[in-house]
């Protein structure tokens, strides 16, 4: 018999913080266009958005046996803002040390940015 994606749904996890989404049903596989002759395609389905670093994804179907990936790293995307960070309140004629950084859409430090002030 074939896989029914709607009777067995597969959830999608992740040890990196962020959220999952671009599947049919969030951080689900739930329906047969998720999958390709039973396999899933995940490169242009599932969306991570979160902080960088190295984990992995578990794929836990209703029934049967849960899967993990292997090792993935997560890079910073491109640069879409700079983030200015400081004391949250000033007194006028006193110094303060501010940073300012280019990010990404969640915040982590584009690392690639070769922009100019």
């Amino acid at each position: 018999s074939s896989f029914d994606a709607s009777a067995n749904n597969v959830t999608v996890t992740t040890s990196l913080t962020g959220t999952i989404s671009g599947l049919s049903g969030a951080n689900k596989l739930s329906s047969a266009g998720d999958f390709t002759a039973g396999v899933a395609n995940l490169t242009s389905q599932l969306i991570f958005t979160g902080t960088v670093g190295t984990g992995t994804f578990t794929f836990t179907p209703q029934s049967g046996t849960a899967v993990t990936s292997g090792s993935v790293q997560v890079s910073s995307g491109a640069a879409t803002h700079l983030m200015i960070t400081g004391n949250a309140s000033q007194n006028a004629g006193e110094a303060q040390t501010i940073t300012i950084r280019a990010v990404d859409a969640s915040h982590n430090t584009a690392t690639g940015y070769t922009g100019t002030k």
